[in-house]
């Protein structure tokens, strides 16, 4: 019984060294990343940007101002994106079609630089996420 607790104990003592390891690594990712995108939602920038994307929501049926939704949605994360819906007073439709639009295509700056990170095809992966948040937007907002 002593060298199953032993065996039980080396196990889990690897586990949470692994896992500190693991931790660490992605925060030398997530905080940098999420400090910068903080800093620049602070400037008007992220607020110039969203003007120049806005005419292109028509197409989602979408206000411009929803723009600032998605943008934020992408760059920061998808409780970013979120936190601006209630201001805009959109219908339950448009509420929805930007749902769809950040479930499928959010925090991805964040999720890049992870995947930069694992040596996957980051980009590819990027805007298939980008291509088909834009699809079903359009194909949401046509039903």
């Amino acid at each position: 019984m002593g060298r199953i607790f032993f065996i039980l104990k080396e196990h889990l003592r690897a586990a949470f060294i692994r896992t500190v390891r693991t931790f660490v690594s992605l925060m030398k990712i997530v905080l940098p990343v999420y400090t910068i995108i903080y800093i620049l939602s602070l400037t008007p920038l992220l607020r110039i940007f969203g003007d120049f994307v806005a005419p292109a929501m028509k197409y989602f049926h979408l206000p411009g101002e929803s723009a600032l939704a998605f943008i934020l949605g992408n760059f920061i994360n998808i409780y970013a994106g979120l936190a601006v819906i209630p201001q805009l007073g959109l219908n339950s439709k448009q509420i929805t079609t930007l749902a769809i639009m950040l479930l499928i295509s959010h925090s991805q700056v964040l999720e890049t630089s992870i995947l930069f990170r694992l040596k996957t095809k980051y980009l590819l992966i990027l805007l298939l996420r980008l291509v088909m948040a834009i699809i079903m937007g359009l194909i949401y907002a046509r039903l």
